[in-house]
């Protein structure tokens, strides 16, 4: 009669270990997203849990004012940040980095779609 016992033990573990991982886990995603929102700086672009991007004003404590558009601020928790698009940091050099236009047609990209012919063969346009 104690061939059960086992098995049950060792189910009971591995749920145990399965709760375990799966809230130190949430913890970790609750501490980054904290450590994102304390790291929210005027200038930092950003996006709220609404899904609206503004450009951080002014920070005064759990208050976040974001410039939504050219002279429209709005107040919102820090909470309410979900997320930075962009950091604020040294300012790009405007000569470095900048992509030169390319001619697609040099680069050898074709640009063209697909389009059946008549006989129901694709060609080219």
């Amino acid at each position: 009669m104690g061939g059960g016992g086992g098995g049950q033990l060792v189910f009971l573990l591995l749920m145990v270990g399965l709760l375990v991982f799966m809230f130190s886990r949430t913890r970790k995603q609750q501490r980054a997203q904290q450590d994102l929102q304390n790291s929210v700086a005027p200038g930092s672009e950003v996006m709220t849990t609404s899904g609206a991007y503004g450009t951080v004003v002014d920070v005064e404590g759990d208050v976040v004012t974001l410039e939504v558009a050219p002279g429209v601020r709005t107040r919102w928790s820090r909470r309410a940040v979900a997320r930075v698009v962009t950091a604020v940091g040294p300012a790009p050099d405007a000569t470095a980095g900048t992509p030169e236009a390319v001619d697609p047609a040099e680069a050898g990209v074709d640009l063209r779609k697909d389009r059946p012919d008549e006989a129901g063969g694709a060609t080219r346009a």
